[in-house]
């Protein structure tokens, strides 16, 4: 399917729920106008802001990749706009829209249909997830315990959208994906005291090398810069080469024998090789800041902030490793935090003001 198609398509599923709408008779009618703010607010896409305020911009994505994103996201959207009344709808929108970076977009939808299931542990997640991307902590980490709350008590809830392949080999439960990104939204702040002890509880979660190795990846940064380098120590002895770990797992196990001094710089990442797509910038980002943080701890900090100035330089903003470098990179450059400036729309799809 074209994007014009796709487009065209999206549109007429939209113009298609008005109308039924509307032969349902006037209890519908407020599901019709939220359905046209939200189509209207995805067609003017808020980005993020940096946390000083300067307004981010739409990711250099490959063709292939931005296509696939923007088809996956049409897809979501009419799905969304033809099952008002079904909570999956809300989740998956919002979720692609962070693909594109589309934060107040992806805000939008998720508080829409936290309104409507205000007990869904995924909606609070993913609104969580979009705040740690839009720089807004505080709101992440409500959103998070809210989450969290939500499943208090199940032992391996596993979310309600579907896996990618990747995501089913890691098998990471939703508990283990809230308090992961909880402890991110803490260390942003530069708790790591609670940020250390959202990583533990990932631990209680992990069942497989590669869920062990993403929490010990965090885990470890937060153990140090928190005091707690004898138990930062004992974690790095539990790391080993010969892990087996999925793919997109290998970022944090060399990143960790980095830490452990089992793998040189050099053979770790090419700094100078700036990722060109949101899947290398993952690799990438999460093995340069591995750099940053190594250099900071060896009081290093010349070269902690020149790591940091390439990390914040690559175009790639949207990716954990990138939010928790920027996040340092503002402590130490004194910048005053401001909050990203919500977008407001008209039901006609017109900003307000």
């Amino acid at each position: 399917m074209s994007l014009n198609y796709a487009l065209i398509f999206s549109v007429f599923v939209s113009f298609l729920t008005v109308i039924s709408c509307k032969k349902d008779g006037a209890g519908n009618t407020e599901n019709a106008a939220q359905a046209m703010e939200t189509y209207a607010a995805e067609k003017t896409p808020t980005f993020a802001v940096t946390l000083n305020g300067k307004p981010l911009q739409a990711m250099p994505e490959p063709d292939t990749i931005k296509q696939n994103y923007i088809k996956s996201l049409d897809e979501a959207r009419a799905f969304y706009l033809g099952n008002l009344k079904n909570v999956k709808g809300y989740a998956d929108y919002g979720r692609k829209a962070l693909n594109l970076g589309y934060v107040e977009n992806a805000l939008q939808v998720l508080s829409k249909g936290i309104d409507q299931f205000p007990n869904t542990a995924d909606l609070y997640y993913y609104r969580g997830m979009a705040s740690v991307i839009g720089r807004q902590f505080p709101e992440a980490v409500s959103d998070f315990w809210k989450a969290g709350k939500a499943i208090e008590g199940q032992r391996d809830a596993k979310g309600i959208l579907d896996k990618t392949e990747e995501e089913k080999k890691i098998d990471a439960t939703l508990q283990y994906e809230v308090y992961k990104w909880m402890g991110l939204a803490f260390q942003c702040q530069g708790d790591f005291t609670n940020a250390e002890k959202m990583y533990e509880v990932c631990g209680d979660f992990s069942t497989n090398s590669d869920l062990y190795c993403i929490s010990y990846y965090w885990q470890y940064q937060a153990y140090m810069r928190a005091g707690r380098e004898k138990d930062a120590t004992s974690l790095l002895g539990s790391v080993s080469p010969k892990m087996y770990i999925s793919a997109s797992t290998q970022p944090y196990l060399d990143a960790l024998l980095y830490f452990k001094g089992e793998k040189s710089e050099t053979d770790l990442v090419n700094l100078n090789e700036v990722p060109k797509s949101s899947i290398e910038a993952n690799g990438w980002s999460i093995k340069a800041y591995a750099i940053a943080v190594k250099a900071l701890l060896e009081k290093k900090e010349t070269r902690f902030v020149e790591v940091l100035d390439k990390i914040v330089a690559s175009p790639f903003w949207n990716q954990a490793a990138f939010i928790a470098a920027e996040a340092d990179h503002h402590r130490l450059k004194g910048f005053n935090y401001e909050k990203m400036k919500e977008v407001k729309m008209e039901s006609d799809g017109k900003r307000k003001g």
